[in-house]
């Protein structure tokens, strides 16, 4: 059997990487993967040779279009957006032009050499604040920049999928981590400071997020791309359905690294999605796919903290 070819853009970040790694490991697939110019490659250099990479701006519709129509592929996955980079937030008007303007190129793209699937990665916090669980047909509702240029995406690849044959599935991420998170996360501060017996700053402990482990997320990626034909201009929430309490997380990553931390309420500045109802409704998702998540918040972050006591940071 011959391998499906696919592009990964957003390959050298932290959930991209993922992907194309365990594409790689699949033996199924021939993975290429789409990095901007002068881009930290360092979580793809263990795969480097067994992707085809290209160096690519999202912005230049006609490099691009070129990178597509070389690659042929049946399917992109497309992870590469502009949010926070090294911990700091990047300027909106690279917000807007990359998860806009650079996911409408792909699109395009992909649409123009006849590609069979379009997976792309929303957000969460498109829904805007809610007072349960958040299902795909709640009215999306975003409060800052970074959703509302991702629910601009969402919708265009649900026109795009009713009007060509270009199958788009959106998933809404809510909260990833795991190895090879980016540092200024949540999850990457809080390990930081526990395993330093620091302070483990928190803006409300009541806040809550759906927790959705990194290795778990990519397969589930990979089976929307399998399945796109079925769910073209879908939207799926991709968590697990478990609400934790920003409080509840700090204390377990003290308790799994046994630390001499405290949880500090007060000390970080709240952002325009810190909810005390974060949690994803899995009904839809759990109905059209046989994708489970594997581990539990425990488990997932304890697979981190092995990494981070290894890696070097």
């Amino acid at each position: 059997m011959p391998k499906t070819k696919v592009i990964v853009t957003g390959a050298a970040g932290f959930i991209g990487s993922w992907l194309a790694r365990t594409l790689v490991a699949s033996g199924e697939y021939e993975v290429n993967v789409i990095v901007r110019p002068a881009s930290d490659t360092r979580r793809i250099k263990d795969i480097w040779n067994k992707v085809n990479v290209y160096e690519g701006n999202l912005l230049d519709k006609n490099e691009i279009a070129k990178i597509v129509a070389a690659c042929s592929p049946r399917g992109v996955f497309h992870l590469a957006a502009s949010n926070i980079m090294s911990g700091k937030t990047a300027p909106d008007e690279e917000v807007l032009e990359t998860n806009v303007l650079g996911t409408i190129n792909v699109m395009n793209a992909a649409h123009d050499n006849k590609c069979n699937f379009f997976v792309q990665t929303g957000t969460f916090t498109e829904y805007g604040k809610k007072n349960s669980p958040l299902k795909e047909t709640d009215p999306s509702e975003p409060a800052d920049l970074y959703s509302i240029t991702k629910l601009m995406a969402t919708l265009y690849g649900k026109g795009l999928a009713r009007a060509s044959d270009l199958h788009v599935v959106t998933l809404r991420i809510f909260t990833p981590y795991g190895p090879d998170i980016q540092k200024g996360r949540l999850v990457y501060n809080l390990i930081e400071q526990a395993l330093k017996n620091g302070d483990l700053n928190l803006t409300n402990p009541k806040v809550s997020r759906d927790f959705i482990f990194v290795e778990d997320l990519v397969k589930f990626i990979i089976e929307a791309g399998e399945k796109a034909e079925k769910y073209g201009g879908e939207i799926f929430n991709a968590g697990t359905g478990v609400k934790t309490m920003l409080g509840e997380i700090a204390e377990l990553v003290i308790k799994l690294t046994n630390s001499k931390s405290k949880v500090v309420a007060g000390k970080l500045e709240s952002v325009p999605y810190d909810s005390e109802f974060w949690q994803a409704d899995m009904e839809k998702t759990y109905k059209n796919f046989q994708w489970r998540p594997a581990h539990s918040l425990e488990q997932g972050l304890l697979k981190t903290i092995e990494w981070f006591k290894n890696s070097e940071i």
